[in-house]
């Protein structure tokens, strides 16, 4: 179990977020229908496989039951993903040291969104929801010291077709 998360915000309140770790793909499709049986009234609304880039480590679980997590969606085009990952792992050394976040997770979905398009799933935790905003590259009260993150975030919004964010807490820390 990689994390149980309930929504704060963009998500319904009847919904919760269970993201598991497996060995590898095979063994998620044979095995992942089965994380919610037993659970009365639970279903299965949305599944996919996730493969972890620059973050997770195998084994690596969030560690803040404390704080906050955003849960964001990137579809990019295909030929933009290389580009795309390097400007995040580029840029989080200095956001992280900058904001009271880190960057948890960051994957990329089997399930492409559209055809020439890829979906990349990113995870961070923060502190607190005015953490949450302090940290966002457009706003223009953020902290400073994160300039060099901003660059390489306005860079990578640059190559997005579509986003979307939900902020949820984590239920099993």
């Amino acid at each position: 179990m990689f994390g149980v998360f309930k929504p704060v915000i963009g998500l319904s309140q009847a919904t919760a977020v269970v993201v598991t770790e497996w060995p590898d793909a095979a063994a998620a499709d044979a095995g992942g229908h089965t994380v919610l049986a037993g659970l009365e009234g639970a279903e299965t609304v949305d599944r996919d496989i996730w493969t972890p880039t620059l973050r997770p480590a195998p084994g690596e679980r969030p560690t803040e039951a404390k704080g906050f997590y955003s849960h964001r969606a990137f579809d990019i085009a295909a030929a933009d993903w290389e580009r795309f990952r390097d400007l995040s792992g580029e840029a989080w050394g200095n956001w992280e040291a900058t904001h009271a976040a880190k960057t948890v997770g960051f994957w990329l979905c089997r399930m492409p969104p559209g055809p020439g398009l890829v979906r990349v799933r990113l995870m961070a935790w923060y502190e607190s929801l005015d953490a949450w905003e302090r940290s966002r590259w457009w706003n223009a009260g953020a902290k400073t010291g994160s300039e060099a993150a901003f660059d390489r975030f306005k860079e990578r919004a640059a190559l997005m077709v579509d986003t979307r964010v939900s902020i949820l807490q984590l239920v099993n820390g």
